[in-house]
């Protein structure tokens, strides 16, 4: 079963730990060993949380597509999902999805019965909100049926543990009201990103922590003033990582982590003679590979930043490990 353990606390901190160890008499539980934190700070107007997962010498083979963590919001209260700057609505609720149409799979629906009639005949679909790796920071809701405008936001930190790279989609939040922080999947790639376990293959990862932050302001006050405050927590928790607070041992602190600079230039006879400054390249460090192969990792961490005018990076927070360096260049074909 499920241990509970208190791991710090103090004035200033709680960490707490739900914890489940596999061992063979455990038919039907995958044999992952599983550690589930959640840390309260004073004066933090939400929590944090994240995960560590083992696949222990000795354990047996399995294969494993799914890691998240999930909150079911009441849809009493949370109406209004905001995803970006430009993709926020009033969103149906899970009723209404229940007096809806199907289409051609279950995820997307017509609404034909929704509380809200102005709703009537949309397409509703959980997939229509998703968004890249690199672009999912902050996302939630807002009620609009209280005294005050609440907000409830998923701020992710760093992507260095998610799977797939920057560029993979996946789900945010959606109709239900969900909200989603996903750790990995194999959405909009399939088989390829499944993570397989050899029988005895030694493997361990720490996902997250994300924030699960709060904000409020009056009944009267605009829905924008809480999206942009959100949008401001999530820079001023990315600039804290990594976080020096979690109790587990398995999560790298800053001091232990590695900082690697470049310049990015390219060659291509077709269009210049000489060296090209590579403009807004995506580099990356991940696991060694074939060329592409960092878009269907999951077993490792990935770090990935963004070259300057000049072509100039700065990766920073890299924990230890091997790995190999990867590019590629808005409008240049192929990769490197």
């Amino acid at each position: 079963g499920t241990q509970l353990r208190v791991v710090t606390e103090g004035d200033d901190q709680v960490e707490i730990s739900f914890s489940r160890s596999w061992d063979s008499s455990k038919r039907g539980i995958p044999p992952l060993n599983i550690d589930k934190r959640y840390i309260m700070r004073r004066g933090s107007s939400g929590f944090y949380s994240y995960s560590i997962m083992e696949h222990a010498d000795g354990f047996p083979h399995v294969n494993v597509t799914q890691g998240r963590i999930v909150f079911k919001l009441r849809p009493d209260l949370f109406d209004y999902m905001a995803i970006s700057d430009d993709r926020q609505r009033i969103m149906p609720t899970s009723n209404d999805r229940k007096r809806s149409l199907p289409l051609d799979y279950p995820e997307a629906v017509i609404l034909v019965d929704p509380a809200n009639p102005s709703l009537k005949g949309e397409v509703d679909d959980k997939y229509q909100y998703s968004s890249e790796n690199k672009d999912s920071r902050v996302h939630g809701w807002i009620s609009s049926q209280s005294d005050s405008r609440t907000g409830f936001w998923i701020i992710t930190p760093s992507i260095e543990f998610k799977n797939g790279g920057p560029v993979k989609q996946d789900l945010t939040s959606h109709a239900g009201p969900i909200a989603l922080s996903m750790f990995f999947s194999t959405h909009y790639a399939g088989l390829p990103l499944i993570m397989n376990f050899n029988d005895g293959e030694p493997w361990k990862k720490v996902f997250g922590p994300v924030f699960m932050y709060l904000n409020s302001v009056s009944s009267q006050g605009d829905r924008a003033t809480l999206w942009e405050d959100a949008k401001s927590k999530m820079v001023e928790e990315t600039d804290k990582w990594p976080y020096d607070f979690p109790a587990s041992e398995d999560f790298v602190a800053a001091e232990q982590r590695a900082t690697l600079n470049g310049r990015f230039l390219i060659r291509d006879s077709y269009l210049t003679e000489g060296l090209m400054t590579a403009r807004s390249a995506q580099v990356g460090l991940a696991p060694p590979g074939d060329s592409g192969s960092w878009q269907t990792e999951s077993k490792g961490y990935q770090f990935w930043t963004e070259s300057d005018e000049n072509g100039d990076f700065v990766m920073k927070n890299i924990l230890p490990g091997k790995y190999n360096l990867y590019g590629w260049v808005p409008g240049i074909i192929g990769e490197y």
